[in-house]
């Protein structure tokens, strides 16, 4: 008897729950889109900022001292995507906002198009780092 009081109680138990996770709602798990470079996948972006980055719009003096002995130095820039797919709101990191470096950067970058960032199918504004490698060996 003992048994089947035991049997009685887990199903009991056991029906009283499923019925409490019947009852709860669903939670809904946002869809997120992360922004991309509308030009193709990160490799075909560099390539972009590769052959369109113009060394006459530099400054020889604007390379930073302890690059000065290296073959490139790197920096980044960062920047948000608008909702109409242009880069915007740039600032550098690690390197002046006034370094002719930096100015040809976002030059460059803001040519660019970009597939927004959305939560739910809605514009999402979202902030983006690309390091730049100048090549300086040259200068």
């Amino acid at each position: 008897m003992r048994n089947l009081s035991i049997l009685f109680f887990l199903v009991c138990g056991g029906s009283s729950c499923f019925s409490q996770v019947d009852s709860l709602a669903v939670e809904h798990i946002p869809v997120v889109k992360d922004a991309n470079y509308a030009g193709g996948n990160t490799e075909d972006l560099y390539y972009y900022v590769n052959n369109n980055f113009n060394y006459n719009n530099v400054k020889k003096e604007d390379i930073p001292t302890v690059a000065r002995k290296q073959p490139y130095f790197v920096f980044y820039v960062v920047f948000a995507v608008s909702e109409d797919g242009k880069a915007f709101e740039f600032s550098p990191k690690e390197i002046s906002a006034e370094n002719s470096f930096y100015k040809e950067a976002v030059r460059v970058i803001a040519s660019t198009r970009w597939n927004v960032a959305t939560k739910d199918n809605e514009y999402k504004k979202q902030f983006l780092i690309i390091p730049i490698k100048a090549n300086i060996g040259d200068f």
